[in-house]
């Protein structure tokens, strides 16, 4: 785990939850890469009802930053073509 994978949450400016869950869920993560599954599962569980308690917005965000830690600086894929089944 390096530094830089804390960077995004420095950069969001608001302490507290999000960054909380964030960092519970970098644990998790490195539990579950270490073959600590039990431990990654419980820890998932906890997150999963921290989560749910917080306000959606709080919700969006922590999911953002999680989401932009996971992918660790990378951009995301770019959206696929979505087909669509009509019986009009």
């Amino acid at each position: 785990m390096s530094s830089s994978e804390f960077d995004p949450l420095s950069q969001t400016g608001k302490p507290g939850a999000v960054n909380i869950y964030c960092m519970g869920a970098l644990v998790a993560d490195e539990a579950s890469r270490n073959g600590f599954l039990d431990l990654a599962r419980s820890i998932e569980n906890v997150l999963c009802g921290f989560l749910s308690g917080l306000p959606r917005d709080e919700q969006r965000q922590a999911l953002r930053v999680a989401y932009e830690m996971a992918l660790g600086g990378d951009e995301p894929a770019p959206p696929r073509l979505r087909l669509v089944y009509s019986r009009d």
